[in-house]
């Protein structure tokens, strides 16, 4: 007959008993409806810190944009309004914002065409090999003076590469740079070259995200790789394509580094953006309270575009 297990036998088997829970405390969101001001008051530091980087420097640009003196380093006096009323009465600054809604508009179809093509090409044969995608952020890194010498050296009517290879086929190179609208082309194919790059990436991680198997019931349903494409993986990307307009629509409408190293504005006035013209006028006519006009229009502008994305990204549940 088999024996009972001793005391000490059942007492090596016994599941050890479990500690009473401590009390957690009380549950945040308790506290949060027994106290509104709590995230307020969590949030104070980050909010006060944009204050201090970003609201100060807007505020003070406005309020500088008020002003006018008559000589560089005489008291300015407060003048309203009058400079923005001389900026609508100039013909040059219509013609730099029109030249800036080019520039843009370039930027932004050429940079997403370019951005979404990269991104696709990267998701179907680079998954497996990330540092790619280091070597696709490097043109992002570059400065701005070195990527316009870079451009100008490329786009030398003598000695760049474009112009040696139509020589190749006996055809003469245009002088890319003395040209009113070639120079707008190069000036907008080196801003694509610097700002896509995050674009892609951009687009690249929305493609990583969609669910595999929506893809095999598009091919079981006999969509080929353009109708996947078009028909799947684009519209779940729109959030994505929304985010990288706005992040080239911005870069394209504030730089001046690149158009000021590259052609300085030129031929004429060619390339001569809402930018270049404040930086002209502030640092060549020493118009500083004009320049601070213009900023504040640069500043309005990015902030009707940014509000403009951000309506059409709400559509699709984008942050």
């Amino acid at each position: 007959m088999a024996t009972a297990p001793s005391t000490e036998h059942r007492k090596g088997h016994e599941r050890p008993r479990r500690r009473p829970r401590r009390d957690a405390g009380p549950d945040p969101l308790e506290l949060i409806g027994q106290n509104r001001a709590l995230p307020y008051l969590y949030s104070a530091p980050a909010l006060l810190t944009i204050a201090v980087v970003l609201a100060f420097p807007v505020g003070y640009a406005i309020y500088q944009s008020t002003l006018d003196s008559p000589f560089v380093g005489l008291d300015a006096t407060f003048v309203g309004f009058d400079n923005y009323v001389q900026l609508v009465q100039d013909r040059s600054f219509w013609a730099a914002l029109s030249r800036s809604l080019v520039f843009v508009t370039g930027c932004v179809v050429i940079g997403q065409v370019i951005a979404v093509s990269f991104a696709f090409v990267l998701n179907a044969f680079a998954t497996r090999m990330r540092f790619v995608r280091g070597l696709v952020i490097l043109p992002y890194i570059v400065s701005s003076v070195a990527l316009a010498v870079m451009f100008r050296v490329t786009f030398n009517q003598d000695l760049g590469i474009p112009n040696r290879l139509l020589g190749l086929f006996g055809v003469e190179g245009p002088a890319w740079l003395a040209d009113p609208t070639l120079a707008m082309v190069v000036v907008i194919v080196a801003q694509v070259w610097s700002d896509a790059p995050l674009s892609v990436l951009l687009v690249l991680g929305g493609l990583q995200t969609i669910d595999k198997a929506l893809m095999d019931a598009a091919v079981v349903d006999g969509a080929t790789g353009w109708k996947r494409a078009r028909l799947v993986s684009l519209p779940l990307i729109a959030p994505q394509l929304v985010l990288s307009t706005l992040w080239l629509s911005y870069t394209s409408f504030t730089t001046l580094g690149v158009i000021l190293a590259l052609t300085g504005g030129g031929p004429g006035t060619a390339t001569r953006t809402l930018t270049m013209e404040m930086y002209s006028t502030a640092f060549r006519g020493l118009d500083f309270y004009g320049a601070m006009a213009i900023a504040v229009i640069l500043l309005l502008c990015n902030v009707v575009l940014s509000a403009f994305y951000l309506r059409l990204a709400r559509r699709y549940d984008v942050g």
